[in-house]
């Protein structure tokens, strides 16, 4: 007995060590929400009770190409880790999110499969809410008419502890709504995250829960239009509704460009018809005292104003002096109008009866088409046809009255596998033969040059289209050097176009993305890395005059050619040299950019059309210009949809440069030859290759 009292309290000391468990909590997208087409999040939350060990969080979502995520992470005792992973969403009717935890060794330690997201519409108005309190969400009129849910526009509640501190894990939402008593609990890193987000065509719509949470928040203080005083009480209920009711706001950001589509005539008079609240109209609503920032373009809305919006980079800041989370705004029958229309909303989307879906081919496919190898050669289908042609004359026809004719037919137990070991190897010659050749990488890099107040360092928002041909079955090693990236495969379309034959396997490092790609042989695969930087600002442009502008190259490298894009003109230079100046004038040289741009219809449908054929023809077309066709894909709202297919394209968002133009910014586009701001991403010799890549700049109408 007394050997057994020490061994039984060795058991007790021993058994809540055996029973400490880890913790695993996955989030997937924005309440359980993604876009289609688009990025979205998965957070995950990870609680270590018993001992130190390294640990590796794998995610895979429902997306072709087999695209698999993996991050190591440190998990000492007793520690709890939270980050979020920006996953893609290739699919408009099902994503699900399959999340494991392992050790170092591999060995499973959790897992949650098959959890699944809700999907919205890639065209469809999503907004995002960090409100001061759960009754103060915003919502949405509800439709008149029976819709599928992903076709509704939605509203996303957030929470301050799971807000992305990634911003390319935004980019699945259009606006976003901040109430200042949740300002206070976000993190640098997720300040960091919504400020670029801003920059690159996001919304922020910003209501103020009390003027002291502004003084107490300086990020915020620099970010809002107008400095904030004092709290009177006003009638602004006629004012309110007179605004909402005279449909004239038509807010300018760039991630609107998504909604996309021609509102019904009924767009106007809907809101017209919307009946008075009498009991707000009669009501005091507290109004906070708004005075515009010196220097700030701004557009403010009633005397006093209880709105003041002004252009951020390519996006919108909107302040409001008025808190919608307190009575009587929040008992407000028309509240959901008011913010349907103060996120750009079309009303199409609530009152239309022959609404359809968006579809249509990825836009990634054009820029496939630009950088494909032209080592593959497509076997026409009329030659394929002959081949079978003769292939069955042969073991037919052929066959019996050869050994009819040598009296010999029980030799086609020997003739006949002959003839199939004959034709396999004369179809693998032409295949070899078509197809053989060395490794090629070429990569064609678009980046979005975001100046700051001064001009001299710039937020860059880069893609990196990459097309990688392997002459074997091989695995290629690709990394990014950003701060801030995230890789996915060919976005196709939102149907279920053909997988990417290449696996994908991306690892996010300490201070890098890295991915292992396998590409079949003699096969191309396409791939997109997305990346945020902060560098000095490669180009700079400012308006000097009516129609002058002042391009600036603050490069070491010659660029050509470069354009200036207005409204409806565009002027083309042949180059601009190393650290050189130069104006342009919209008054010479001037060409009209619709004629510019449907110069290119036809050629990228050809060429993307073909790209997609399993089978090819003897005229095989590519683009070969890569600097003019990356120009016009960077205005895919633009490209009016092929009349023999109906097909129109789907861009990510933040990619079209059209909403900059119509809000009268000018924009400019200069060509890298040769070149590219991030180093290549190939960490493998690739005998043939090239690479340019496309610098873009708006320049505001009113700096």
């Amino acid at each position: 007995m007394r050997c057994r009292i020490p061994l039984l309290g060795l058991l007790l000391a021993w058994w809540p060590e055996a029973q400490a468990k880890v913790q695993f909590d996955v989030f997937p997208g924005y309440d359980n929400t993604a876009r289609a087409g688009a990025w979205y999040p998965v957070t995950i939350e990870v609680f270590n009770e018993g001992p130190s060990f390294d640990a590796v969080v794998e995610l895979s979502g429902g997306q072709f190409g087999s695209v698999t995520v993996r991050v190591p992470v440190e998990l000492p005792t007793n520690t709890r880790k939270r980050f979020a992973v920006p996953l893609f969403c290739t699919s408009q009717s099902f994503l699900t999110v399959d999340a494991r935890l392992l050790d170092s060794k591999g060995k499973l330690q959790e897992e949650r499969l098959g959890q699944q997201v809700g999907l919205l519409g890639w065209d469809v108005p999503f907004l995002g809410a960090l409100p001061g309190s759960f009754s103060g969400v915003p919502s949405f009129p509800q439709p008149e008419r029976t819709v599928r849910p992903e076709l509704q526009p939605r509203v996303a509640r957030l929470q301050p502890e799971i807000f992305p501190d990634n911003s390319i894990t935004l980019e699945g939402l259009n606006s976003l709504y901040l109430n200042t008593a949740r300002a206070l609990e976000l993190k640098e890193p997720q300040v960091a995250a919504l400020r670029t987000w801003i920059n690159c065509g996001g919304q922020l719509i910003v209501s103020i829960d009390q003027p002291n949470d502004v003084t107490a928040t300086p990020w915020l203080r620099q970010l809002l239009p107008a400095e904030v005083a004092g709290m009177t009480n006003v009638r602004l209920g006629k004012e309110l509704h007179r605004w909402l009711a005279q449909g004239l706001w038509d807010p300018q950001f760039a991630f609107k460009s998504v909604i996309r589509g021609p509102d019904t005539s009924s767009s106007d008079s809907t809101l017209a018809q919307l009946v008075a609240d009498l009991s707000v109209e009669v009501t005091d609503i507290p109004l906070l005292q708004m005075r515009p920032r010196r220097g700030v373009s701004v557009t403010t809305i009633g005397d006093p104003p209880w709105l003041v919006s002004t252009p951020q980079g390519r996006g919108q800041i909107i302040l409001l002096g008025i808190n919608p989370e307190r009575e009587p705004l929040k008992s407000w029958k028309h509240r959901p109008w008011f913010w349907a229309k103060l996120c750009g909303v079309p009303p199409r989307f609530l009152t239309s009866t022959d609404f359809a879906v968006q579809g249509g081919r990825g836009l990634d496919a054009v820029f496939g088409a630009i950088i494909e190898t032209r080592q593959i050669r497509k076997l026409p289908v009329g030659a394929l046809l002959l081949l079978l042609v003769v292939y069955l004359a042969v073991i037919g026809p052929f066959d019996q009255w050869w050994l009819k004719k040598i009296n010999r037919p029980m030799l086609t137990w020997i003739t006949f596998p002959a003839y199939v070991l004959l034709f396999s190897g004369l179809i693998y010659f032409i295949g070899y033969k078509l197809r053989a050749g060395q490794t090629e990488w070429n990569e064609l890099q678009v980046v979005d040059v975001l100046p700051d107040e001064e001009g001299t360092r710039a937020t860059l928002r880069g893609r990196t289209f990459g097309g990688l041909y392997s002459p074997a079955n091989e695995t290629y090693r690709l990394v990014n050097h950003a701060s801030e990236s995230a890789m996915r495969g060919e976005f196709k379309n939102l149907f279920g176009g053909s997988p990417d034959p290449g696996r994908l396997n991306i690892t996010f490092e300490a201070q890098r993305l890295a991915a292992d790609l396998f590409v079949p042989v003699w096969t191309s695969s396409l791939n997109v890395s997305e990346w945020v930087e902060d560098e000095e600002a490669p180009l700079e442009a400012r308006r000097v005059g009516v129609d002058r502008y002042e391009v600036k190259n603050r490069t070491g490298q010659t660029l050509g050619p470069l354009w200036v894009v207005t409204a409806d003109s565009v002027v083309r230079l042949p180059e601009l040299r190393a650290k050189a100046t130069t104006e342009v004038e919209l008054t010479n040289g001037v060409e009209s950019f619709s004629q510019t741009i449907s110069q290119r219809q036809s050629e990228f449908s050809a060429a993307v059309g073909q790209r997609e054929d399993t089978f090819g023809s003897g005229d095989r077309q590519y683009i070969e210009d890569w600097a003019g066709a990356a120009m016009a894909a960077s205005f895919p709202s633009r490209l009016s949809p092929d009349p023999r297919d109906g097909q129109s394209y789907i861009w990510p968002a933040g990619f079209d440069l059209s909403p900059n133009l119509g809000r009268g910014d000018a924009v400019v586009l200069a060509w890298i030859p040769e070149g590219g701001i991030l180093p290549p991403q190939n960490q493998f010799a690739a005998p043939r290759s090239r690479r340019g890549a496309l610098l873009r700049l708006s320049v505001p109408l009113h700096p």
